[in-house]
């Protein structure tokens, strides 16, 4: 979105669809372009194993909370979505015509700021309430039985320096109201959750959707895995990619995505908090981080 802003140019972006839409066809508030590159943070459009729309990502912090999101597993992820300022059709609706007629109309976001003593705000120079979003909407399970969850993205370092610290502790405030409003769990992720080596290991791992859609349900790739952990325990990482690769006849082209996806998929029982080292005896995840942190933040 432009900095200038103007009712016809809100009204073209929400006749457009944009903020609205589920699974596939959502299309994010916020797009990344080139005119829009920030001077003071990455910006990111992602394509992932989830959905076949690339993710429109404004931070690396962003970029890996969608990567982890992903990777515990939700169903559906909808970044930079809107908290819009006038009462709307609650955030879950949309994929199923009975749900939406229980699930209604929910209150906008500037009566719920009004409630809470908290100015809204509105577009500079206007007096046009602008459209806040939340980070990431989530969704987990099937659409009968899902739950929205809210993460908001912050970085610890600016929630405790920037000099506009209270006015963004006052838009997450709004935000986890808004979040409880529409009966959504909300999370602020300000790194704190996950460390560096998490973080790489899953950009280093992340299967390509194609790859993620052919092998996840595979026999062979089932095998793979199988074959891996029956060795990890005494055989070099390394070392047990060849005997799983040589058991399930692989193609040399194939061993090292079938052994990325494998450890991004949980078929290899990897810690992803440790660095992988090829020469070296998997480290397992005795610890269980990805159950951890799916209770934590899912």
């Amino acid at each position: 979105m432009s900095r200038a802003m103007s009712q016809k140019k809100l009204d073209s972006s929400i006749a457009n669809g944009c903020g609205s839409g589920r699974m596939e066809t959502y299309q994010s508030w916020i797009r990344i372009r080139r005119r829009a590159s920030s001077p003071v943070s990455n910006q990111y459009s992602w394509p992932n194993p989830l959905h076949t729309r690339a993710l429109q990502l404004l931070s690396g912090l962003e970029h890996t909370t969608a990567n982890v999101a992903v990777w515990l597993g939700v169903t559906e992820v909808r970044e930079q979505h809107p908290a819009w300022p006038y009462p709307h059709r609650h955030p879950a609706s949309g994929i199923n015509p009975d749900l939406d007629r229980q699930l209604g109309t929910v209150p906008g976001l500037l009566e719920i700021a009004k409630d809470a003593g908290i100015n809204h705000g509105v577009y500079p120079g206007t007096k046009i309430p602008f459209v806040a979003t939340i980070d990431f909407t989530l969704g987990t399970g099937h659409w009968s039985t899902n739950r929205l969850i809210h993460w908001s993205c912050k970085p610890r370092g600016l929630l405790e320096s920037a000099p506009n610290r209270e006015r963004m502790k006052e838009r997450i405030l709004m935000e986890q109201l808004y979040s409880h409003s529409v009966g959504g769990k909300h999370v602020v992720i300000d790194g704190s959750h996950f460390n560096g080596v998490l973080a790489a290991n899953l950009d280093a791992l992340c299967p390509l959707r194609s790859e993620y859609l052919t092998l996840k349900d595979s026999s062979r790739f089932l095998d793979y895995g199988s074959a891996f952990m029956d060795v990890a325990h005494e055989a070099t990482v390394s070392d047990a990619k060849e005997h799983a690769a040589r058991l399930t006849r692989l193609d040399e082209k194939d061993r090292e995505t079938y052994f990325r996806a494998a450890a991004w998929c949980g078929r290899i029982d990897i810690d992803m908090e440790k660095p992988i080292v090829m020469s070296r005896l998997l480290q397992i995840d005795t610890r269980m981080v990805k159950s951890k942190l799916r209770n934590e933040l899912l």
